[in-house]
């Protein structure tokens, strides 16, 4: 039997990233520094149908998490690898059809240069974009992009990344916080609660939480050692070869029998990480651990937790984007972003 086909959405969801890099390929990025523009280059397309040069962007698929097609995207029209990171101003205009585009960009950097990091080995192959789509990528001066960038909006975007490289804001690291996947429920499991396990729909939003883990660029992660967060996990483990620890602190009866130590836990990794991280949690657990989260928050932000029982749904994540001032720790930005099982079923 056919099916009627879709009425088209007069919503079309695309996604980007304004990736930069420094003019000197020798130099490390230091969290909090002040650059100026003239020490970073940033990387933009040329589109031979429209006679323009832009941003890396494109359209996302059906059901498709919005960070995943921003970096599939990328590497499509550019061939480079990308990790996101703080998120820019959403664009928004209208189309001839009559529709609305919005375009969701992200600061973003190239991701480690090894073919076994784990960012590169958890990507999805992609197809590169005719040339008939992009027949030129080039790395710009944000002084010659522009010049060369074709929409207001683009240099609108541009001026606000070269901002935050002036303020030291353009540097940041990224935390994540996932609430594992759907689990078999409380009163089904007569075992040990510490061994309940995923469901099928809890393995598949495993298998589909990679792709947001790989698009932040996740290299390491922090699990509660109880099975459900394990599992949540290990698909990311085991595609990506990247650190998984386990931590008794994070787990329900811990932080119901001693919180302080899950949020001292955090607050010390909020204060060193180096690498973007992630932690599979509990869902009672989620409101000790956004505690430390929430004293490095400026008040504008306060708007952006979750407020409010199950904080996070399953196997969703919680995305902080930390920059620095004087060594100290600060919450420049907070996302949330639901996998692609989420976004099919609303589970």
């Amino acid at each position: 039997m056919s099916r009627p086909a879709p009425v088209p959405s007069r919503l079309v969801r695309a996604a980007g990233s304004l990736v930069w890099r420094f003019t000197d390929p020798e130099r490390t990025a230091i969290p909090g520094e002040s650059l100026k523009a003239s020490e970073i280059q940033v990387l933009i397309v040329h589109r031979p149908r429209y006679r323009d040069w832009s941003w890396p962007k494109g359209k996302a698929e059906a059901n498709e998490p919005i960070v995943a097609a921003a970096v599939r995207e990328v590497e499509e029209e550019t061939g480079v690898v990308a990790v996101l990171h703080a998120p820019l101003t959403t664009q928004r205009y209208r189309l001839g059809s009559g529709q609305t585009k919005e375009v969701h960009y992200w600061v973003g950097t190239v991701a480690p240069g090894e073919a076994i990091s784990p960012v590169t080995r958890s990507r999805i192959p992609v197809r590169p974009a005719p040339s008939s789509e992009i027949d030129q990528t080039r790395w710009a001066s944000p002084a010659k992009a522009d010049q060369l960038l074709t929409r207001r909006g683009d240099r609108r975007l541009l001026s606000e990344l070269v901002a935050r490289a002036q303020d030291g804001r353009l540097v940041t690291t990224t935390m994540v916080m996932a609430r594992h996947a759907k689990a078999i429920s409380r009163h089904s499991w007569h075992e040990s609660e510490a061994t309940r396990p995923l469901t099928r729909v809890g393995a598949r939003q495993a298998i589909d939480l990679v792709d947001l883990l790989s698009a932040f660029g996740i290299e390491e992660c922090v699990s509660s050692p109880w099975t459900r967060c394990v599992q949540t996990l290990s698909p990311w483990a085991g595609l990506s070869g990247g650190e998984l620890s386990v931590r008794g602190e994070l787990t329900e009866t811990a932080v119901e029998g001693d919180p302080s130590a899950a949020g001292n836990m955090t607050a010390a990794l909020l204060r060193k990480i180096e690498v973007p991280t992630a932690l599979c949690v509990h869902r009672p657990t989620i409101p000790v651990l956004l505690k430390p989260l929430k004293a490095i928050a400026p008040s504008s932000l306060a708007r952006s937790f979750p407020n409010h029982s199950p904080w996070l749904a399953t196997a969703e994540i919680l995305v902080a984007h930390i920059s620095r001032a004087d060594t100290e720790p600060h919450l420049l930005s907070l996302e949330r972003h639901a996998t692609r099982t989420k976004l099919l079923f609303g589970v």
